[in-house]
Protein backbone atom coordinates (compact mmCIF):
# COMPACT_ATOMS: atom_id res chain seq x y z
CA UNK A 1 0.00 0.00 0.00
CA UNK A 2 1.44 3.29 -1.04
CA UNK A 3 1.34 6.22 1.32
CA UNK A 4 0.35 9.62 -0.10
CA UNK A 5 3.21 12.05 -0.48
CA UNK A 6 2.63 15.03 1.78
CA UNK A 7 3.96 18.15 0.09
CA UNK A 8 3.43 21.29 2.12
CA UNK A 9 1.93 24.14 0.12
CA UNK A 10 3.14 27.65 0.85
CA UNK A 11 1.41 30.67 -0.58
CA UNK A 12 3.55 33.03 -2.61
CA UNK A 13 3.06 36.54 -3.89
CA UNK A 14 2.18 39.89 -2.27
CA UNK A 15 0.70 39.63 1.19
CA UNK A 16 1.74 35.99 1.63
CA UNK A 17 4.84 36.69 3.70
CA UNK A 18 5.06 38.01 7.25
CA UNK A 19 5.73 41.72 7.60
CA UNK A 20 9.40 42.49 7.98
CA UNK A 21 10.67 45.19 10.25
CA UNK A 22 11.26 48.39 8.37
CA UNK A 23 14.75 49.82 8.39
CA UNK A 24 15.09 52.80 10.67
CA UNK A 25 16.86 55.46 8.65
CA UNK A 26 17.34 59.15 9.15
CA UNK A 27 15.09 61.22 6.97
CA UNK A 28 16.53 62.82 3.87
CA UNK A 29 14.87 65.40 1.67
CA UNK A 30 13.35 64.24 -1.61
CA UNK A 31 13.53 67.70 -3.14
CA UNK A 32 16.40 70.14 -3.47
CA UNK A 33 15.70 73.80 -4.05
CA UNK A 34 16.91 75.15 -7.38
CA UNK A 35 16.86 78.62 -8.87
CA UNK A 36 13.65 79.87 -10.42
CA UNK A 37 12.71 83.36 -11.50
CA UNK A 38 10.42 85.08 -8.98
CA UNK A 39 6.74 85.42 -9.74
CA UNK A 40 6.07 88.63 -11.62
CA UNK A 41 3.37 90.57 -9.77
CA UNK A 42 0.87 92.70 -11.64
CA UNK A 43 1.98 96.33 -11.58
CA UNK A 44 -0.48 99.07 -12.39
CA UNK A 45 1.85 101.97 -11.58
CA UNK A 46 4.45 102.20 -14.35
CA UNK A 47 6.51 104.69 -12.35
CA UNK A 48 6.92 102.18 -9.50
CA UNK A 49 7.80 99.41 -11.94
CA UNK A 50 10.36 101.64 -13.67
CA UNK A 51 12.05 102.58 -10.39
CA UNK A 52 12.23 98.92 -9.37
CA UNK A 53 13.67 97.89 -12.72
CA UNK A 54 16.25 100.69 -12.59
CA UNK A 55 17.64 99.33 -9.32
CA UNK A 56 18.25 95.97 -10.96
CA UNK A 57 19.73 97.61 -14.06
CA UNK A 58 22.20 99.47 -11.82
CA UNK A 59 22.89 96.26 -9.90
CA UNK A 60 23.59 94.35 -13.10
CA UNK A 61 25.92 97.00 -14.50
CA UNK A 62 27.89 97.34 -11.26
CA UNK A 63 28.23 93.58 -10.82
CA UNK A 64 29.33 93.17 -14.43
CA UNK A 65 32.21 95.61 -13.87
CA UNK A 66 33.25 94.17 -10.50
CA UNK A 67 35.96 91.52 -10.27
CA UNK A 68 35.02 89.16 -7.44
CA UNK A 69 38.59 87.80 -7.27
CA UNK A 70 40.32 91.18 -7.01
CA UNK A 71 39.78 91.55 -3.27
CA UNK A 72 37.91 94.85 -3.64
CA UNK A 73 34.51 95.44 -2.01
CA UNK A 74 31.51 94.58 -4.15
CA UNK A 75 28.73 96.97 -5.15
CA UNK A 76 26.22 98.10 -2.53
CA UNK A 77 22.94 99.95 -2.84
CA UNK A 78 21.08 101.76 -0.06
CA UNK A 79 17.34 101.10 0.00
CA UNK A 80 16.26 103.51 2.73
CA UNK A 81 15.30 106.19 0.20
CA UNK A 82 12.86 103.97 -1.70
CA UNK A 83 9.15 104.63 -1.31
CA UNK A 84 7.10 101.75 0.21
CA UNK A 85 5.56 100.65 -3.09
CA UNK A 86 8.91 100.43 -4.87
CA UNK A 87 10.56 98.73 -1.90
CA UNK A 88 7.80 96.15 -1.76
CA UNK A 89 8.31 95.35 -5.43
CA UNK A 90 12.09 95.13 -4.97
CA UNK A 91 11.55 92.70 -2.09
CA UNK A 92 9.47 90.45 -4.31
CA UNK A 93 12.07 90.49 -7.06
CA UNK A 94 14.95 89.71 -4.68
CA UNK A 95 13.14 86.83 -3.01
CA UNK A 96 14.79 84.71 -0.34
CA UNK A 97 17.74 82.44 -1.01
CA UNK A 98 19.14 79.62 1.08
CA UNK A 99 21.33 81.54 3.56
CA UNK A 100 20.15 83.58 6.54
CA UNK A 101 22.48 85.29 9.03
CA UNK A 102 21.95 87.00 12.37
CA UNK A 103 24.78 89.03 13.89
CA UNK A 104 24.53 90.13 17.53
CA UNK A 105 27.02 92.99 17.59
CA UNK A 106 26.08 95.78 20.04
CA UNK A 107 27.40 99.14 18.88
CA UNK A 108 26.44 102.74 19.53
CA UNK A 109 24.25 102.99 16.41
CA UNK A 110 22.98 99.40 16.11
CA UNK A 111 22.83 96.18 18.10
CA UNK A 112 21.83 93.54 15.55
CA UNK A 113 22.30 92.84 11.84
CA UNK A 114 19.92 90.58 9.95
CA UNK A 115 21.08 89.30 6.59
CA UNK A 116 19.19 87.34 3.96
CA UNK A 117 20.69 86.07 0.74
CA UNK A 118 18.46 86.77 -2.26
CA UNK A 119 17.62 84.20 -4.92
CA UNK A 120 20.71 85.56 -6.70
CA UNK A 121 23.67 83.92 -4.98
CA UNK A 122 26.07 86.49 -3.53
CA UNK A 123 23.46 89.28 -3.56
CA UNK A 124 22.63 89.95 0.08
CA UNK A 125 19.99 91.99 1.86
CA UNK A 126 21.66 93.56 4.92
CA UNK A 127 19.48 95.33 7.51
CA UNK A 128 20.84 97.00 10.66
CA UNK A 129 18.62 97.20 13.75
CA UNK A 130 18.61 99.21 16.95
CA UNK A 131 16.23 98.15 19.73
CA UNK A 132 14.25 96.07 17.23
CA UNK A 133 13.81 98.92 14.74
CA UNK A 134 15.39 98.84 11.26
CA UNK A 135 17.71 101.83 10.82
CA UNK A 136 19.62 100.90 7.67
CA UNK A 137 18.63 98.74 4.71
CA UNK A 138 20.92 97.89 1.82
CA UNK A 139 21.88 95.39 -0.86
CA UNK A 140 25.46 94.15 -0.75
CA UNK A 141 27.19 92.04 -3.38
CA UNK A 142 29.97 89.86 -2.00
CA UNK A 143 31.06 86.35 -1.16
CA UNK A 144 29.86 87.19 2.36
CA UNK A 145 28.78 90.59 3.73
CA UNK A 146 31.78 92.41 5.21
CA UNK A 147 30.10 92.87 8.59
CA UNK A 148 30.06 89.09 9.19
CA UNK A 149 33.82 88.36 9.42
CA UNK A 150 34.32 91.74 11.10
CA UNK A 151 31.83 90.96 13.86
CA UNK A 152 33.20 87.43 14.32
CA UNK A 153 36.70 88.84 14.71
CA UNK A 154 35.90 91.77 17.00
CA UNK A 155 33.70 89.75 19.37
CA UNK A 156 36.23 86.93 19.84
CA UNK A 157 39.59 86.56 21.53
CA UNK A 158 42.76 84.55 21.13
CA UNK A 159 42.81 81.14 22.82
CA UNK A 160 40.28 78.78 24.33
CA UNK A 161 38.23 79.58 27.41
CA UNK A 162 39.46 77.89 30.60
CA UNK A 163 37.67 74.68 31.55
CA UNK A 164 37.57 72.34 34.55
CA UNK A 165 38.47 68.67 34.29
CA UNK A 166 35.74 66.06 34.61
CA UNK A 167 36.31 62.36 35.38
CA UNK A 168 33.51 61.50 32.92
CA UNK A 169 35.33 63.14 30.02
CA UNK A 170 36.84 60.80 27.41
CA UNK A 171 38.03 62.65 24.32
CA UNK A 172 37.62 66.35 25.06
CA UNK A 173 41.10 66.81 26.64
CA UNK A 174 42.80 65.44 23.52
CA UNK A 175 40.52 67.42 21.21
CA UNK A 176 41.22 70.67 23.04
CA UNK A 177 44.96 70.01 22.99
CA UNK A 178 44.90 69.52 19.20
CA UNK A 179 42.61 72.50 18.81
CA UNK A 180 45.06 74.70 20.73
CA UNK A 181 47.85 73.68 18.36
CA UNK A 182 45.71 74.34 15.28
CA UNK A 183 44.72 77.78 16.57
CA UNK A 184 48.37 78.65 17.31
CA UNK A 185 49.52 77.50 13.88
CA UNK A 186 46.73 79.14 11.85
CA UNK A 187 47.57 82.17 9.73
CA UNK A 188 45.74 84.01 6.93
CA UNK A 189 45.63 81.89 3.79
CA UNK A 190 46.27 78.63 5.64
CA UNK A 191 43.94 75.71 4.84
CA UNK A 192 41.10 75.05 7.24
CA UNK A 193 41.61 72.46 9.97
CA UNK A 194 38.49 70.40 10.72
CA UNK A 195 37.74 68.40 13.87
CA UNK A 196 34.92 65.92 13.25
CA UNK A 197 33.26 65.28 16.60
CA UNK A 198 30.71 62.94 15.02
CA UNK A 199 33.41 60.31 14.49
CA UNK A 200 34.41 60.23 18.15
CA UNK A 201 32.71 58.74 21.19
CA UNK A 202 31.64 61.79 23.17
CA UNK A 203 30.16 61.74 26.65
CA UNK A 204 27.87 64.51 27.94
CA UNK A 205 30.85 65.72 29.96
CA UNK A 206 32.96 65.96 26.77
CA UNK A 207 30.32 68.04 25.05
CA UNK A 208 29.94 70.35 28.04
CA UNK A 209 33.71 70.93 28.25
CA UNK A 210 33.98 71.74 24.55
CA UNK A 211 30.97 74.08 24.75
CA UNK A 212 32.62 75.88 27.65
CA UNK A 213 36.00 76.09 25.94
CA UNK A 214 34.56 77.60 22.76
CA UNK A 215 31.70 79.69 24.08
CA UNK A 216 29.09 81.35 21.85
CA UNK A 217 30.00 84.00 19.31
CA UNK A 218 28.15 86.85 17.60
CA UNK A 219 27.41 85.19 14.24
CA UNK A 220 24.80 82.53 13.52
CA UNK A 221 24.35 81.45 9.91
CA UNK A 222 21.89 78.93 8.56
CA UNK A 223 21.95 77.50 5.07
CA UNK A 224 18.88 75.64 3.87
CA UNK A 225 19.59 73.26 1.06
CA UNK A 226 20.12 69.53 1.26
CA UNK A 227 19.38 69.46 4.97
CA UNK A 228 20.26 72.39 7.24
CA UNK A 229 23.75 73.68 7.91
CA UNK A 230 24.35 75.87 10.95
CA UNK A 231 27.58 77.90 11.05
CA UNK A 232 28.33 79.59 14.35
CA UNK A 233 31.20 81.79 15.42
CA UNK A 234 32.59 81.26 18.93
CA UNK A 235 34.32 83.25 21.65
CA UNK A 236 37.57 81.90 20.22
CA UNK A 237 39.05 83.75 17.26
CA UNK A 238 39.15 81.63 14.06
CA UNK A 239 37.24 78.75 15.68
CA UNK A 240 33.84 77.99 14.10
CA UNK A 241 31.23 75.37 14.82
CA UNK A 242 29.59 73.82 11.74
CA UNK A 243 26.70 71.43 12.27
CA UNK A 244 24.55 69.64 9.72
CA UNK A 245 20.99 68.51 10.46
CA UNK A 246 18.74 66.34 8.34
CA UNK A 247 15.29 67.36 7.16
CA UNK A 248 13.41 64.93 9.39
CA UNK A 249 10.87 66.48 11.79
CA UNK A 250 13.17 65.66 14.71
CA UNK A 251 16.07 67.55 13.05
CA UNK A 252 18.76 64.99 13.87
CA UNK A 253 22.34 66.24 13.83
CA UNK A 254 24.24 64.19 11.25
CA UNK A 255 27.58 66.01 11.36
CA UNK A 256 29.17 68.04 14.15
CA UNK A 257 32.49 69.76 13.48
CA UNK A 258 34.84 72.45 14.74
CA UNK A 259 36.69 74.29 11.98
CA UNK A 260 39.74 76.52 12.43
CA UNK A 261 39.78 79.09 9.61
CA UNK A 262 39.22 82.74 8.81
CA UNK A 263 35.77 82.19 7.31
CA UNK A 264 34.21 78.78 6.59
CA UNK A 265 34.01 77.99 2.88
CA UNK A 266 30.46 76.71 3.42
CA UNK A 267 29.39 80.31 4.08
CA UNK A 268 30.96 81.89 0.99
CA UNK A 269 29.46 82.49 -2.42
CA UNK A 270 31.95 81.38 -5.07
CA UNK A 271 33.17 83.51 -7.98
CA UNK A 272 31.29 81.19 -10.33
CA UNK A 273 28.06 81.72 -8.37
CA UNK A 274 28.49 85.49 -8.47
CA UNK A 275 29.12 85.41 -12.21
CA UNK A 276 26.04 83.27 -12.68
CA UNK A 277 23.98 85.79 -10.70
CA UNK A 278 25.03 88.55 -13.11
CA UNK A 279 23.46 86.64 -15.98
CA UNK A 280 20.30 85.90 -14.01
CA UNK A 281 19.81 89.53 -13.05
CA UNK A 282 20.11 90.47 -16.72
CA UNK A 283 17.44 87.88 -17.53
CA UNK A 284 15.26 89.34 -14.77
CA UNK A 285 15.50 92.86 -16.22
CA UNK A 286 14.61 91.62 -19.69
CA UNK A 287 11.77 89.56 -18.26
CA UNK A 288 10.11 92.34 -16.25
CA UNK A 289 10.58 94.79 -19.13
CA UNK A 290 8.41 92.55 -21.27
CA UNK A 291 5.98 91.50 -18.51
CA UNK A 292 5.37 95.04 -17.28
CA UNK A 293 5.41 96.51 -20.81
CA UNK A 294 8.12 99.03 -19.94
CA UNK A 295 10.24 101.00 -22.39
CA UNK A 296 13.02 98.85 -23.87
CA UNK A 297 16.46 99.10 -22.29
CA UNK A 298 19.77 98.00 -23.74
CA UNK A 299 22.04 95.89 -21.54
CA UNK A 300 25.57 95.12 -22.67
Amino acid sequence: MKKPINIPVHAIGPGSQPDEEKAMTIGVPFEVETFSQPHTPDVSDKAVATRCRQLFIDLYREMRLWNADAGTPGPSFALNHLDPATLNLVNQMLGEGEVSIIVKFPQENFDEIRIQESIFVGVWRVVYYKDGKAISDQIEVSAIPACVPEAAYLTSKEGLNPTESDPEAMNSPAILAELNVALSDWEPGAPAKTFNLSHLPMTPADNSIIDEALGVGAVHMMSRGFGNCHILSTDVRHAWRIQYFNNAPTRLMILNTIVVCGMPEEALASSEDLLDSVGRIKELVEWVTKSWELDPVELN
